[in-house]
């Protein structure tokens, strides 16, 4: 048992709760966002142009698995379809005109709330990516090199086990004979 061994065994719990931390957060981003996405429900029309939140299926990471996304409802005949917006100058975006004109003010105010929620939640979710990249690229390159180090603790363990000398861990296993010459010894003696 090494001496770390008791404090890294905290590492998981920790780690654990961080992660707990981090699902609280997403979750109260998300609650939020699902509730500025009704208030966006609420305020516009069913007509083309018509701006809401879409939760896609995207990645394979739990992180990304469902991803909200700000679309425009277009309609195209008889059908209803969806675009993206980008994640850059969405309040500029939004439709201003026609049925939208006088709710364009309470449109602009939920969207800038939702932008900032999404570039929130897209900083956590990179953070976490990158810390989980560091960490399995430290795991993985040093594995080569922690096991050429063990390598070379065995040689060393070897060698220091051929050397001969009285003490063996710490404990006196016999008498070093040490040369003195006659004027040291002399010298010793006098004093």
């Amino acid at each position: 048992m090494t001496p770390s061994e008791e404090s890294l065994a905290k590492l998981p719990a920790e780690g654990a709760h961080l992660y707990e931390g981090l699902r609280q957060y997403l979750l109260e981003i998300d609650r939020n966002l699902v509730r500025l996405d009704k208030v966006l429900s609420r305020l516009q029309p069913p007509v083309s142009g018509r701006v809401r939140l879409a939760w896609r299926k995207d990645g394979s990471s739990i992180l990304t698995e469902r991803r909200p996304i700000l679309v425009q409802w277009k309609k195209i005949g008889e059908k209803w379809t969806y675009e993206r917006m980008g994640d850059k100058s969405l309040v500029q975006k939004l439709p201003r005109s026609g049925a939208f004109y006088f709710v364009r003010e309470e449109l602009r105010e939920t969207t800038r709330q939702i932008s900032a929620l999404l570039n929130k939640r897209s900083t956590a979710i990179e953070t976490v990516r990158r810390t989980q990249q560091s960490i399995r690229f430290l795991v993985e390159k040093n594995q080569e090199s922690m096991s050429q180090t063990g390598t070379e603790i065995e040689a060393l363990e070897d060698r220091a086990t051929m050397i001969p000398c009285s003490w063996r861990d710490g404990q006196q296993v016999g008498e070093q004979q040490m040369y003195v010459s006659p004027e040291d010894q002399a010298l010793f003696d006098s004093l």
